[in-house]
């Protein structure tokens, strides 16, 4: 009995170990894929490096105070850096936050 449980909470740590939470990163943007109603992804150099995001089904808006996610199209233009707030998931790094930096 006292094997099972050791094994399970083995098993369960290395679970949770697996599942990272939220990460944030800031930097400039250098593409964004869509149009003005509904942005497909976009991408952000920070420190050097080029990350890929993906927006969350249902993130219309940048940041908390409604502006529409089509805001990324001002940063582009202006060089002004955004901060995103972001998960993995499969591979793929999905954007459930975006803001002013």
């Amino acid at each position: 009995m006292r094997v099972w449980s050791a094994a399970l909470l083995l098993l369960a740590g290395a679970v949770a170990g697996c599942a990272g939470g939220d990460e944030r990163v800031t930097g400039v943007l250098t593409d964004v894929d869509g149009d003005l109603s509904r942005i497909v992804s976009f991408e952000l150099l920070t420190q050097g490096e080029r990350i890929q995001f993906v927006p969350e089904d249902g993130l219309d808006v940048f940041g908390d105070d409604g502006t529409p996610l089509s805001h990324l199209y001002e940063h582009l233009q202006t060089g002004d850096p955004v901060r995103v707030t972001y998960r993995v998931e499969d591979g793929v790094r999905i954007a459930i936050l975006i803001e002013d930096a």
